[in-house]
């Protein structure tokens, strides 16, 4: 029985570990992200230089997607944004009211760099979070069936755990039935 307990205490243990380290590598990205696109959460009172260095650090992350007029471009927008700030609705992000009113105002061509770069920080969180669920959810499928399954046989559990959302809705009854009719062997004679 003890060692039953301490095989069991030292899975946890080590999923705990699993657990922390993983947190720890999301912490960090997400630290990153804000390093990069923080300046968008409190353009409107960051000053001028702030702006300008958070301004150099975007372009300078992503080259090949802004050009160096993202930094002029940023400056401007913030005064923009002033004229505006009231009509900001509590119930969606900063980032996205910013582009929103980019879009609403119809100024996509003024700020062209900055719909880019709100584009893609809106973009990036939620791809991060898609990405991050069919990982981990295929890392506990495959510790559970590590040692009966195959990792191509792993593939349709993984599946079905990220998915399990649409297969509570399947109705099961009628698929079965399909293929019972389907797979039905016809015996001669009854």
């Amino acid at each position: 029985m003890h060692a039953c307990v301490r095989h069991a205490s030292a899975r946890l243990a080590s999923f705990i570990d699993q657990f922390i380290a993983s947190l720890d590598q999301r912490l960090q990205a997400y630290k990153l992200l804000v390093g990069q696109f923080g300046c968008f959460g409190c353009v409107s009172t960051l000053s001028p230089e702030e702006l300008l260095t958070a301004a150099k650090t975007l372009v300078d992350s992503y080259p090949n997607d802004l050009d160096s007029s993202f930094v002029d471009e940023l400056y401007h927008f913030a005064k923009f944004v002033d004229i505006f700030k009231d009509d900001e609705p509590g119930n969606i992000s900063t980032e996205l009211f910013l582009y929103k009113l980019i879009i609403d105002k119809g100024v996509q061509d003024t700020f062209p760099n900055v719909a880019i770069a709100l584009r893609m920080y809106l973009v990036l969180v939620v791809t991060n979070c898609s990405a991050e669920r069919s990982f981990s959810k295929l890392k506990q499928t495959e510790n559970r069936f590590r040692t009966s399954m195959t990792r191509g046989r792993l593939v349709n559990p993984a599946i079905m755990s990220i998915e399990s959302d649409s297969l509570r809705e399947t109705n099961f009854t009628a698929i079965i039935s399909d293929f019972a009719v389907a797979k039905l062997r016809k015996v001669s004679g009854l």
